[in-house]
């Protein structure tokens, strides 16, 4: 069985997701790539956990995190 990571986000496009092998190695890159733009446009990440329990922030990308969910910043009115 095949044990993917998944990565979601929200853009100006809609709900975004990536689901990446954590064994392979240019998936992984190219997950990293994203996650990396994103925290540079400004949107925080969380390791979310598969129980719906809360998830824990993450300063930096872990392929095996199982569920990545980066949040935009957000912008006050």
């Amino acid at each position: 069985m095949l044990n993917l990571t998944e990565m979601r986000w929200l853009d100006e496009t809609g709900d975004m997701k990536i689901a990446f092998n954590p064994d392979n190695k240019d998936e992984v890159e190219a997950a990293e790539t994203q996650f990396d733009d994103l925290v540079e446009k400004g949107y925080t990440a969380y390791a979310a956990e598969k129980d719906g329990s809360q998830g824990k922030k993450m300063k930096k990308f872990d392929p095996k995190a199982g569920r990545i969910i980066l949040v935009p910043k957000l912008k006050g009115g």
